[in-house]
């Protein structure tokens, strides 16, 4: 086939710096169509793309008038289910960023549409393409740490805090507990949130959760707060061994106990990034769905349980207690 036709809908700085990059390395599309909420974003695109892009005063406009092959989406949070909402009935394949929904009562909505849907459908969860995931569950595959009996993720960002109708660990949940279930190969049986005093606001910006998956354990740390720099590390623990990563420097480091050494490997995602680690992974994933024709090569059904997941969070929050996961 030809070179696939994509519109955008929004064009701010992940557009411009995740996905047009993504996809000028990637080689295999063309943006053809772009819409953006301003004047102003709209001339940037004219600016940036030329000739080559009809920009269109608004994204309904686009997915009726427009010809391309997939629509990618990256809006305001609170715009996501008003414009995957019409995405999704357009028939267009469609790559979209969690979360699918801000209020909570609105979530199994938007799982049915996504479940529903006969296009492709796609979220950009770009942690879980990083191939220094891939090589840790092979070392684990590889007997490399024994028994696994917990794996822990540890995020600490700037961002500042937020509130939201969403707890953290709900509105973080696609893209972390996917690292989570990645790894262990399971999904969770049940889910615990660990509320902090003198934390304001519901949604919290230091929270923690543990998830159950049967005798192992997963445990997500996020403090979107601090005053230390972006990380993203994790911790693979055994009774024989552990494995620890960093997903920025894409550096693993192993050791079993029967060893006084460490192994390090690098495990780099593709460079140069699309302004995140994992982001061009994430786009020629997409690329190879929509160039396959196969609608059942999206990802509806794990997003699906990952914000079931994140509603078990929410439950669990508000009780207290242990929230049961619901397995689709």
């Amino acid at each position: 086939m030809g070179k696939i036709r994509v519109g955008l809908i929004g064009f701010g700085a992940w557009t411009r710096n995740a996905y047009l990059c993504a996809l000028r390395y990637d080689g295999r599309a063309v943006v053809t169509a772009v819409t953006a909420a301003t004047e102003r974003t709209r001339k940037l695109a004219r600016e940036i793309l030329g000739n080559s892009a009809t920009v269109y005063d608004n994204f309904e406009l686009l997915l009726k008038r427009a010809e391309i092959d997939a629509v990618m989406i990256a809006v305001p949070d609170e715009a996501h289910q008003a414009v995957l909402s019409v995405a999704i009935d357009s028939g267009i394949p469609v790559f979209y960023e969690p979360p699918i929904a801000v209020k909570r009562d609105q979530i199994p909505i938007m799982l049915n549409s996504l479940l529903r849907a006969k296009q492709i459908t796609y979220a950009d969860l770009e942690l879980g393409c990083h191939p220094m995931i891939y090589r840790a569950i092979e070392l684990i595959e590889n007997n490399m740490v024994g028994c696994l009996h917990n794996v822990t993720i540890t995020l600490h960002a700037g961002w500042g805090p937020s509130d939201s109708d969403l707890c953290l660990m709900n509105r973080m949940s696609c893209w972390y507990v996917d690292i989570l279930n990645q790894i262990i190969g399971k999904i969770p049986k049940r889910v615990l949130v660990l509320d902090g005093y003198g934390n304001t606001g519901r949604m919290q910006a230091i929270s923690t959760a543990v998830y159950d998956y049967d005798r192992i354990w997963g445990v997500f740390k996020a403090n979107i707060y601090s005053q230390e720099d972006l990380s993203i590390n994790i911790e693979i623990s055994g009774d024989e061994g552990i494995i620890y990563l960093n997903y920025f420097t894409g550096e693993i480091r192993y050791r079993s106990i029967k060893d006084s050494y460490w192994i390090v490997e690098a495990c780099p995602s593709l460079t140069p990034y699309a302004d995140w680690p994992g982001v061009r992974e994430s786009v020629s994933t997409f690329l190879d769905i929509i160039s396959s024709g196969e609608a059942s090569r999206g990802n509806a059904k794990k997003v699906a349980q990952l914000n079931i997941i994140g509603l078990a969070a929410d439950e669990s929050k508000d009780l207290g207690a242990w929230a049961e996961v619901q397995i689709i």
